[in-house]
C-alpha cells in the first residue's frame, strides 16, 4: 500500500470527506515523495510570516497534549510540500490569500499580526474562519474549498499519516490479528490506526 492509498483509507475510516484540491494534490502530485520531507522545509512560494503562520495554525488545530502535536509530526513541512508541489496555481493563490487575510483580520481586530497576538485570540480568529468556511460550503457547495478547510484538511491528513500520528495518537499494531469489525472501544481508548 502506498502513501496515497493509506491516506484515502485513513480518511474513510475517520469519516472524513477530502476536498477536491487535497485529493488532486495527493493523486496528481508531481511525483515527489512525501515520506522524506527535510526538517524545516520552506516553501519557495511563502513568505517568512506565512511559513510561521502555517506552523502556528497547524499546532493550534492539533496541539501538543499527552501526545505530540502537529509541529512534532512535521505537519508544517508536509503542508509546505503539498501546497508547493501538488496543488494547482489557483489553489495555491487561494491558500496564501487566506493566510494574508487571517493576518489582516488579526491586525484589524487586535492591532497586531496573527503571530504576535495571544493563543486565545488566534483560536478565536480560527474559529471565525471555520464558521465562515462552513457557511460558504452550505450556501455554495460547489465553490472552491475555503482557506480554513484547506489548511485543516492538510493538517489532519499530515498528522494522522505521520509516524507520530499513527503510533502515538492512534493505536497501532504493525501486524494486526484477525479482523473484528465490531470491537467496542474501552473508555479513553485510542482509535485504531491499523
Amino acid at each position: 500500500m502506498d502513501r496515497r492509498e493509506a491516506i484515502f483509507k485513513v480518511a474513510t475510516l475517520m469519516g472524513v470527506t477530502l476536498s477536491a484540491p487535497l485529493i488532486s494534490g495527493l493523486v496528481y502530485g508531481q511525483g515527489n515523495t512525501l515520506l522524506d520531507i527535510p526538517d524545516g522545509y520552506i516553501s519557495p512560494l511563502a513568505t517568512d510570516t506565512q511559513q510561521k503562520m502555517i506552523a502556528e495554525i497547524a499546532e493550534l488545530i492539533i496541539p501538543t497534549t499527552s501526545t505530540p502535536g502537529a509541529k512534532a509530526a512535521k505537519v508544517p513541512e508536509f503542508i509546505n510540500v503539498l501546497i508547493t508541489d501538488c496543488y494547482p496555481k489557483q489553489d495555491q493563490k487561494r491558500f496564501f490569500e487566506g493566510l494574508d487575510k487571517l493576518d489582516a483580520d488579526a491586525k484589524s481586530a487586535h492591532g497586531k499580526g496573527f503571530l504576535t497576538i495571544t493563543k486565545a485570540q488566534q483560536t478565536a480568529l480560527l474559529k471565525k474562519a471555520e464558521a465562515e468556511a462552513q457557511a460558504l460550503r452550505k450556501t455554495k457547495p460547489s465553490a472552491p474549498a475555503p482557506f480554513f478547510q484547506m489548511i485543516k484538511e492538510m493538517t489532519v491528513t499530515g498528522y494522522f499519516t505521520s509516524e507520530i500520528g499513527a503510533t502515538k495518537a492512534l493505536n497501532y499494531v504493525a501486524v494486526p490479528g484477525a479482523f473484528r469489525p465490531c470491537e467496542p472501544l474501552k473508555p479513553g481508548q485510542k482509535s485504531w490506526a491499523t
